[in-house]
């Protein structure tokens, strides 16, 4: 899917309307979290998904509505009892669902959205808060505020005082998206934390690799290939690849941003890469480190690095052998136990709380 702000920005730029569509609150065991979004585009097309099911239909149907009047609306859907029993969906809970006109007539949008695309493609992380109330209008110009890195504010939030603004944005540092119900003021506001996209490091262009970067593509994460032979690293071997680096593993490092959404996989065609990889890997904050390998061949190389300086502590980030231990055999069942582990891993650093699937 990719990222939806860019895709919100790029239809902006394009000076096309679209709606936008988040869970803002959530009970029971409803099929998504807070803060999970999909956008709906002029012609019905739907990008993410906040659930599938009856809840998705509801929401496609509302957001024609949206097009036509301009106006936020929050659709309240419950699934229980005979709800559950009718649908072809097995969850049932509670969900509210808030709808946004986001039209390239507002200014404030397309600077807001602009700024969050930029932000996200460098690789930062911001706060974006958004006032919630049935109808409000398109071109209301102070309902949502994005809050840079830095502490840059673009866009406005109406009669809100400076410590409910400064309230909003400290609750952005938190991992999940949270709903503000509203005190004296007419406002709830949903306040969500934005992140660049869990970008996937594949270091070697094997045949493990091949699968792995199209099953991590599937369920979410951004890839890019790094390989020193052009033959394996090419278009051709991974059309689904973002990036491919064609460059010796180690002056890799400087053509790529590791950050605290990166995930790296080192899948090399060699001990010795593995091990140089792992070593410059280790000092980078990414959320994973994985290496393939046996126990005899990780042990080798864990010997190498401490000899060299790296500690205990560090080694300890490391997956491996990588991938979650479902037997798996051959480069396609490897891969699926690999990506599975990046899923596993994803969930635990998005909602630390939550007990997951």
């Amino acid at each position: 899917m990719g990222n939806i702000y860019l895709k919100i920005n790029h239809c902006l730029q394009e000076g096309r309307q679209t709606v936008l569509a988040r869970i803002i609150r959530q009970t029971g065991s409803a099929p998504r979290t807070i803060g999970t979004q999909c956008l709906i585009l002029e012609d019905g097309v739907l990008i993410g998904s906040i659930g599938g099911g009856r809840l998705e239909l509801e929401v496609l149907k509302q957001a024609k509505v949206v097009f036509k009047e301009g106006r936020s609306t929050i659709l309240s859907f419950r699934m229980t009892g005979n709800e559950v029993a009718e649908s072809e969906m097995l969850c049932g809970g509670t969900a509210d669902v808030y709808l946004e006109p986001l039209f390239p007539g507002n200014q404030v949008v397309q600077e807001i959205f602009n700024t969050l695309a930029a932000m996200v493609d460098d690789g930062y992380t911001g706060v974006l808060i958004t006032a919630i109330f049935e109808g409000i209008d398109q071109a209301d110009r102070a309902c949502r505020m994005l809050v840079g890195p830095t502490g840059k504010i673009t866009g406005d939030l109406a009669d809100i005082s400076l410590d409910r603004e400064r309230q909003l944005i400290s609750l952005g540092g938190a991992h999940q998206a949270t709903l503000i119900d509203p005190q004296k003021g007419r406002h709830a506001f949903f306040v969500e934390p934005v992140k660049p996209d869990d970008v996937l490091y594949l270091f070697g262009a094997g045949h493990i690799s091949r699968h792995v970067a199209s099953l991590a593509g599937m369920v979410g994460f951004t890839v890019v290939v790094i390989d020193d032979r052009e033959e394996f690293a090419n278009r051709s071997r991974f059309p689904q690849a973002k990036e491919i680096v064609v460059e010796p593993f180690l002056s890799a490092f400087e053509k790529i941003h590791i950050n605290t959404s990166s995930y790296i996989v080192i899948v090399t065609r060699g001990h010795a890469h593995d091990r140089n990889v792992l070593g410059q890997a280790l000092n980078h904050p990414a959320a994973y480190i994985g290496m393939i390998g046996s126990h005899r061949k990780i042990k080798i190389i864990y010997r190498s690095l401490m000899e060299a300086g790296v500690s205990t502590k560090q080694l300890n980030r490391v997956h491996s052998p990588i991938g979650l231990s479902i037997g798996a055999q051959t480069p396609e069942e490897i891969a699926v136990s690999i990506v599975a582990e990046l899923i596993q891993v994803r969930a635990m650093v998005e909602h630390p709380d939550d007990e997951g699937v």
